[in-house]
Parts: structure tokens; sequence; C-alpha cells
């Protein structure tokens, strides 16, 4: 089932929808802004950028950079003309120094970097990037996009970057540069990475395409009534006559919203953090938010094709409860031996023991002197939180052990005003992170 919701174009903005926006033209400035633009852009073109300098695409390279970032079109103020439809693209060493390049916005989803081995992959467009020691491959997308979900890499060096909003887009690049692009008519879900394989979950309410197939599977594995809507175990690198394999299937439940699959599976079973709406039927009606309810683990064995629903208690054993501000949606995972950590956009910590749901909250990382919060991502050690101070416009890299032992900063830029302050210091325009990946093998003297 679809949330209802009110909000502008977001992550959950159509596939369709996010790439029929490619045509639209922005909005003509009137003539006032557009001097005004002229005057501040010439006073900020004589201050000093920092220990960050400006580089073409194709002349980008690692060399020794610890991090990627990827800045993004960040907040505006109302009435203005609508923000640049580009991204910086900024590599980092161990010093807070770098390079930035300036490339096209994708403008929906949470547009990954993959920084693997073989090098860093990003992408614009109409545009797929790798950046190597050696300087920036371009590889032109011959079926723009303006969404990206997730990024995943293969054994054999391909890299998977799937869309998956109404219809789900699968580009897979190959280490020759040959871009194979597939959509999957009819078919929406949650995707993630499982070992070698990418699979999903989804419903026959919100996948026509999977609808014969899931009650058939139903039908063979129960023998008994069938229920009206049936959830499903995907799999999409492996289409059969264009249409996903199923893995498992099991009776669809009511409201239950499958979260981002950012966890990799234990050996065959996926657990994913989902939310199980308070009232379903008010938020078909529109007058409950969908991120009102309780949190729970879904989990589902591939070796058995079962299903568990695992509710998740706080230290008091009462169910841990979102809403619209305490949005745990879109949460970062991993497994730590045998709990399920993550963290959530707002900083907030859990380990969860997958057997009895018991939940513990190890600490929160709060945001300060910035409108726009953390990014984050988890090891198996701790958490990593780039922050950005908009005080000073600078970017700051932080670390904290799952285990206690408080924050450390690991790198701290010089001032990036040049890449934070979109277009002029006076009209408003702030870029913020919309991702980040780390070196692999690097943890900046953190563990």
């Amino acid at each position: 089932m679809k949330p209802h919701t009110d909000e502008p174009l977001s992550d959950s903005t159509p596939a369709r929808t996010r790439r029929g926006l490619l045509s639209r033209k922005g909005a003509r400035r009137s003539s006032t802004v557009a001097a005004a633009l002229s005057l501040v852009m010439l006073l900020s073109s004589c201050m000093s950028q920092g220990d960050v300098t400006e580089t073409r695409a194709d002349q980008l390279s690692l060399g020794d950079a610890v991090i990627a970032v990827r800045l993004s079109e960040g907040k505006f103020s109302a009435g203005l003309p609508t923000p640049p439809e580009d991204n910086w693209i900024v590599l980092l060493d161990a010093q807070g120094r770098g390079q930035a390049t300036r490339i096209e916005a994708k403008r929906y989803g949470s547009v990954a970097f993959l920084w693997t081995d073989r090098g860093l992959s990003f992408g614009a467009p109409d545009k797929e990037y790798v950046t190597t020691d050696q300087g920036t491959q371009e590889i032109d997308v011959k079926e723009p996009s303006l969404a990206e979900d997730q990024r995943f890499s293969l054994s054999d060096g391909r890299i998977v970057v799937v869309d998956s909003g109404e219809e789900i887009r699968v580009d897979v690049i190959h280490p020759n540069g040959r871009i194979v692009t597939t959509e999957i008519p009819d078919t929406s879900g949650s995707v993630g990475q499982c070992g070698q394989h990418i699979v999903g979950i989804t419903d026959t309410e919100d996948s026509e395409s999977i609808r014969s197939a899931a009650f058939e599977a139903y039908a063979a594995q129960s023998g008994g009534d069938m229920p009206e809507n049936v959830a499903a175990v995907f799999q999409i690198d492996e289409l059969n006559g264009g249409v996903p394999r199923l893995l498992a299937v099991a009776p669809a439940i009511d409201g239950l919203l499958t979260g981002r699959m950012s966890v990799p599976c234990d050996g065959n079973v996926i657990t994913v953090l989902s939310i199980q709406q308070e009232d379903p039927a008010a938020v078909r009606s529109g007058t409950r938010h969908p991120w009102d309810g309780v949190l729970v683990l879904q989990r589902w064995d591939l070796s058995t094709g079962q299903r568990t629903i695992i509710p998740v208690l706080d230290e008091a054993g009462q169910p841990i409860e979102t809403d619209q501000d305490n949005f745990l949606y879109y949460s970062q995972a991993i497994w730590v031996g045998d709990e399920y950590r993550f963290v959530t956009k707002n900083g907030n910590a859990y380990a969860v023991d997958v057997t009895s749901g018991n939940a513990r909250h190890l600490f929160s990382i709060p945001s300060e002197n910035t409108r726009n919060p953390a990014v984050f991502q988890v090891s198996e050690t701790g958490v990593y939180a780039l922050e950005q101070n908009d005080d000073e416009d600078v970017l700051t890299l932080s670390y904290q052990p799952w285990n206690g032992g408080g924050k450390r900063v690991l790198l701290t830029t010089g001032t990036m005003s040049r890449y934070l302050v979109a277009r002029n210091l006076l009209m408003g325009y702030r870029r913020s992170i919309q991702s980040f990946a780390l070196r692999p093998g690097w943890n900046g003297g953190a563990q």
C-alpha cells in the first residue's frame, strides 16, 4: 500500500513523474534578481576558496582522498527562484583538503556513492562516473533519469543502480563502461542486496507484475484459504521473461511499511526495520500520517520461505512509537553479533535483540549549528556522522563507537562557502550533505 502524503516531490516521488521532470525548464529570473545575483557572485569570486579547489569532472582523481561528499541543492528561502539543479562532488583527504567538481543533480532518492576497491561510482541524470587514481571515466547514459535509490557492487565488477518508484529501473554498469537498463513495469518495493543478488520486498497490491506468480506460490505453500493480498520477496537481477523471480511469499499485513533495506543478509535471512501503522484505514482516508505507528522487525528466511514479525520494545518493554517528527523509516543499520543495530535520521542509535525484540538506546548524536541534520553511515564498530556547520561553513566527520567511548572528531574542513552557499551569499540558498562514502579500509584511527 502506498502511503498518502501531501508533501512535495521527494524520495517517494513516483519514477514516471521523476523522469518526466527531466524535460522541464527552470523558472525565469526577474531582471532585479539577476542583477543582484551577478553583483554578489562577483564579490564572492574574490573570496578565498580555502583548501578545496574546483576541477573538471574528467580531471577528478582519488589521490589521497579518504571521504567523498555529495552536496545537493539544500534548503532555500520561500519566494525565490528555484534552487540550482546541480551538485558538488567533493573529495577530501585526512586533513580536510581536497578537490570538488560540479555535476548535474539527481533530485529524487538517496543518490548515493559506491566506493569499492575498483574506484568511486556516482551518477548524474545523463552520465555515470567512475573515479580512480588515474582520473574519472565519464559514461553516457542513453536513458536519463533524475531518480536513484541505491547502488550495489557485484563480485564480477558490475555496479547496479536501482530506482524503485511506481516501476523499478535497474541500470547495470559493466566494467567496460557498457550500461544495460531494464525497467520492470507495475513493480515497486524496498530493494537491497543479499549476497550477490539484488532483492526486494513488495506485495500484490503494489506490484501487479508478480500477482499471478505470488498467489500460485502461496497456494502451493499453504494449501489453505487464499489471502486478499500476498507479500513477497523478489529478485530483480535474474528476471524470468521480464518478471522478477519470487523467493518467498506470505499473507500481506495491512499497514506494514517495509523500511529501507540497508542491512545485508544474515545467511539466508533478511531483516528489515519496518513500521506497523497504528490506523491503516485512517491513513488511507488521509486523516493520519503514514508514519504514525510502531517499530517492528520484518524477518524473511529465504531457505524456508517463512516470515516473522518482531515488535521492537524499549527498555521498559513498551513499543517504540514513530510519527512524522520521530521518523525512523530511513535508518542506517547493520548486524553486530546477534544484534541488529541502527541509527535513525535524528542520530539516535539502538541495538535490538532479534529473538526478543528488546531494544537498547545506545546514544544520540544531535546536530549542532545547522539547519540540516547530520548524515550517517554505520560499521560493525560504530557510527560515522558527517555534519555541516552553517555558522562557519565547514564540514566535520566524527565517529562514535556502538559500545561507548564518546564522539571523536576525525577531520574538519576549512571554509566551504564556495560549495555550501549556492549561487550567492545574500539570497538564502544553502546546499546540504546528500550522501558520503569512506575509502574502503580507512577509519581515521577511529577503532
